[in-house]
């Protein structure tokens, strides 16, 4: 019995030997192929995670150009927001620029000091600076220059940049000729300084002059206050307007069906007109 028993015991070992060499072979070959492929990532052992992080980082450059875009777009909406130091380095350098640049031209020395200190007008919307400059190596100033730099917006207008004007109005009487001419030449179209006009402006004038009975201008009179009714439908020029052909800014410009208007703020009666403005 014990003999039998001794028998099958060793046949059962007999057998086991065999898987149990193939089980070791396999285990050495995995850990060889484990090897191998250790040894072939071991100039790179973080080679999976850095294409995680690869990947990551794609997400994130996706997501940072997306964030980008719409940061750009709220930047455009944005408002800008000028204070009145920075309005007067846009304005200097404005003539500057109109002027052929530092070369040949300097404002005078209050464009560069405090911004207190320059000649400055307030509108409401925007900063209108008006001062004069000269010529590197003149010690005469000989240009003069009227620059509005908006507050809320990045628009610069050059209003005048030329010979001195020698007489500031203060109080107006009557348009003078040479005011006569720019203003029909500005609202036809037809004037150098165009641009003081935007287009929407341009398109509430000829709405409100196509709207309005042929017969107001019988009813605009100097020294009269307005006719009942218009101040609602009238269209009011920028003050830059003023500015520009020597119109003190107390006084208002506005276009009454075909006609320009000088309005004194203050009695708000028709001082002046120009009839017939729009063909």
């Amino acid at each position: 019995m014990s003999k039998r028993l001794f028998t099958a015991m060793s046949l059962a070992v007999l057998a086991a030997i065999p898987v149990t060499a193939d089980a070791f072979a396999l285990t050495s070959q995995t850990s060889t192929l484990d090897g191998a492929s250790l040894q072939k990532d071991a100039a790179n052992p973080h080679q999976w995670l850095m294409a995680d992080k690869d990947d990551k980082d794609d997400k994130d450059d996706k997501k940072g150009r997306n964030n980008r875009y719409r940061r750009g777009d709220r930047d455009d909406e944005r408002e800008v927001r000028i204070d009145l130091n920075r309005a007067k380095n846009l304005a200097r350098q404005a003539a500057e620029a109109a002027n052929g640049g530092l070369r040949y031209y300097r404002a005078e020395d209050s464009m560069h000091g405090p911004a207190q200190r320059c000649p400055f007008v307030d509108n409401g919307d925007s900063w209108t600076f008006t001062f004069s400059g000269i010529r590197v190596g003149s010690v005469t100033r000989t240009v003069q220059s009227v620059v509005t730099v908006y507050k809320y917006t990045s628009r610069i207008l050059v209003a005048y940049n030329g010979p001195i004007r020698n007489v500031q109005q203060v109080e107006f009487v009557s348009f003078s000729t040479s005011q006569r001419t720019v203003l029909v030449d500005l609202l036809r179209g037809d004037c150098s300084c165009n641009n003081l006009l935007s287009n929407s402006i341009r398109t509430e004038i000829i709405s409100q002059s196509r709207s309005l009975p042929p017969g107001i201008q019988k009813r605009l009179l100097r020294g009269k206050g307005l006719p009942p009714g218009i101040a609602k439908k009238l269209v009011k020029l920028p003050k830059q307007v003023n500015t520009y052909i020597n119109l003190p800014t107390y006084y208002d410009l506005v276009v009454i069906g075909s006609n320009v208007v000088v309005v004194d703020q203050v009695n708000y009666v028709v001082v002046d007109y120009i009839s017939n403005v729009l063909l």
